[in-house]
């Protein structure tokens, strides 16, 4: 295997001239497979190019603002950074009072895309070895590679309705180089990155049962895949395709739904939470997301789950989520104390997407069964199970249900995405905390679609950039 220079490693996608922008120019690729593990770990799988993502979870459902009763000489507002965000604004990256915050999850996700197309170019030239490691190398950068396409997608793609109005409707660049190309970038169709991913995730699965199996939480595997593949066929409305993934995924998986008696162990105060080792329903994690705390604090003036998010747990006094996941001023899914673990992926989440495939289809009895199944561990009371008497009851108590299991999970901003849910924002006054302006986002508007990052938008001139419009009502 030649050395082939390095500079590939570390380049971000930018745009225009500089879409692949060199960072090192020193370095070699490494000349055996094995190397390969920490090159993927390093570069792909905890790459940390600063915060990554957690813009979209203020932008939900599920943030609202606070104003805390006392203001003090002391007292920060915390809320200036991510104002725009929070309220839908024209453009997100520009605070206030005027500064700049580049959304770095762009170049973050085509960087780490990057590295899976070389990597993927560079193992796939090695013999087949006796161990299965380039299988199970050549499946994890697919795997990966098609979880950051549907990371972008969600972000700044349009939504998708069906497969007629994706292939004209706004989708991301697709990038399939191995190396640097003085060019400007264009975006593909939606569907077209669509099936991007779902080749990906489809040639990751074979690889997978082919190559080496890795026993261990940090490494993409074939459930890894075969979630992907659920919420992708979830947006296509491809549901006999999910009902049977899941069928074969919870029939054979070693992963277990956290016990009601694990859930009671975590709160604010104790030493773990949702996020650790002894979890048994954790399949993944990737990625350094730094702690939840500099956003929800509960002291400064700040953002926190919303009322609307805790009445829902309210409905049911013994759900032990209500100390497990949250409290009223902050998620403690991501505390730093307690986990080091970025982005999570839980076994629950399979039954979750099969309750939603049960129930489109018109089965949702079995719906409501799936749902209940992770009831049964998290709600401390003989009569946990909830009920439908028809689909569109059984749609509601999934969608609330599902809520209240992944809130703060990377989920909520997707869902509301793909099912057109409208949000109303309040963003008060310190002074006078009962005076605030509202923001709306309407379940079709255009900015479900995030604007580019702004060095993109200065730089790139040939790729299409969305129209956003002003989200305030009085």
């Amino acid at each position: 295997m030649k050395y082939i220079p390095i500079l590939l490693l570390l380049l971000g996608m930018l745009s225009c001239d500089d879409f692949l922008e060199y960072k090192d120019k020193d370095k070699l690729i490494p000349n055996e497979l094995t190397h390969y593990d920490e090159l993927i770990y390093g570069e792909i799988l905890t790459k940390n190019l600063g915060v990554v993502g957690k813009n979209i979870e203020l932008m939900t459902d599920d943030a609202t603002d606070f104003i805390p009763s006392t203001i003090y000489e002391t007292t920060s507002d915390k809320r200036k950074k991510y104002r725009s965000w929070y309220i839908w604004a024209k453009e997100t990256q520009v605070d206030e009072e005027g500064f700049e915050t580049i959304d770095n999850a762009w170049e973050y996700f085509y960087h780490a895309i990057l590295m899976c197309n070389v990597v993927e170019h560079e193992v796939g030239m090695f013999e087949d070895d006796i161990d299965g490691v380039k299988y199970r190398l050549l499946g994890e950068v697919q795997c990966m590679r098609a979880i950051f396409y549907w990371y972008l997608a969600g972000m700044y793609g349009a939504p998708y309705r069906d497969p007629e109005v994706a292939k004209t409707a706004m989708g991301v660049p697709i990038n399939k180089e191995i190396g640097i190309k003085d060019k400007l970038y264009e975006r593909s169709t939606l569907q077209e990155v669509y099936e991007l991913m779902k080749t990906d995730l489809l040639a990751s699965i074979d690889n997978f049962q082919k190559g080496e199996k890795k026993n261990t939480i940090f490494r993409p595997t074939e459930e890894v895949a075969k979630l992907f593949l659920t919420r992708i066929y979830l947006a296509e409305r491809n549901y006999e395709e999910v009902i049977a993934i899941c069928n074969d995924v919870l029939g054979n998986t070693a992963a277990s739904i956290t016990s009601l008696d694990l859930i009671k162990t975590y709160s604010e105060w104790g030493s773990v939470n949702l996020y650790n080792k002894s979890n048994p329903g954790i399949l993944f994690t990737w990625m350094d997301r730094y702690s939840w705390d500099d956003f929800f604090p509960g002291y400064d003036i700040c953002y926190r789950p919303s009322d609307d998010l805790m009445r829902l747990f309210n409905e049911n006094s013994n759900d032990v989520r209500k100390t497990g996941y949250l409290t009223s001023s902050k998620p403690i899914k991501h505390m730093y104390d307690k986990t080091a673990y970025g982005l999570c992926y839980r076994v629950e989440e399979f039954y979750f997407n099969r309750a939603e495939a049960y129930i489109e289809t018109g089965e949702y009895e079995l719906g409501m069964n799936d749902i209940n199944q992770v009831r049964l561990n998290r709600i401390d009371d003989a009569d946990y199970k909830l009920n439908a008497n028809n689909i569109e009851e059984a749609r509601t108590q999934f969608r609330n249900e599902k809520r209240r299991e992944f809130c703060f999970e990377d989920m909520r901003w997707y869902d509301m995405k793909r099912w057109g849910v409208r949000v109303v924002h309040q963003y008060h006054e310190i002074q006078n905390s009962t005076a605030y302006t509202e923001y709306v986002l309407e379940a079709d508007s255009p900015n479900y679609i995030l604007p580019l990052p702004l060095d993109v938008q200065r730089r790139n001139t040939k790729i299409e950039k969305p129209e956003r419009v002003d989200t305030q009502i009085k």
